[in-house]
């Protein structure tokens, strides 16, 4: 891997709450994270081709971005940027939740429903192995996102038994 790193703002203190801004790097790569100039590209052509997704499929494509976005947590940590991560794995719990919430909306089939049951569960797994990387503050955030998983889920494998 080459990596160039360019940074693209001065890191600004803002005085009431301590934090300082965050900058955004170029690295050649094959993956961009949200902390690479180009990510707010990528967000909006993946913003543009789930709104041009047709029903059944645009369940499936948010399962494939909350999946992505799962794994740009774990790369983050192991970058040991961990806010940034928290707000991945966030992002990836809303895919991951709408799309199991249109599969309920929708009166999909049973076939639908049980795949989509197979992602939540698969996804829920690694959940839970990438929240042990967070803090004690942070992790209380990501538990309760995986808490709504779980509540979702639930209400999914209710589904099937109609």
């Amino acid at each position: 891997m080459v990596m160039i790193s360019i940074n693209t703002s001065m890191p600004a203190a803002y005085p009431s709450s301590g934090f300082q801004a965050s900058h955004r790097q170029f690295y050649l790569n094959n993956t961009i994270l949200p902390d690479h100039i180009l990510y707010p590209v990528l967000m909006t052509v993946d913003k543009l081709q789930l709104e041009t997704t047709p029903f059944p499929e645009r369940l499936w494509l948010q399962a494939e971005y909350g999946w992505r976005r799962l794994d740009y947590a774990r790369q983050l940590i192991d970058k040991n940027k961990i806010d940034l991560a928290l707000t991945a794995f966030t992002k990836s719990q809303k895919y991951l939740l709408n799309a199991t919430q249109e599969t309920l909306d929708a009166q999909t089939t049973n076939e639908i429903r049980l795949k989509m049951l197979k992602h939540l569960t698969a996804y829920l797994w690694e959940a839970k192995i990438i929240a042990d990387n967070f803090d004690t503050a942070q992790k209380a955030v990501v538990d309760r996102l995986i808490s709504e998983c779980e509540s979702i889920k639930l209400r999914l494998g209710q589904s099937l038994s109609h």
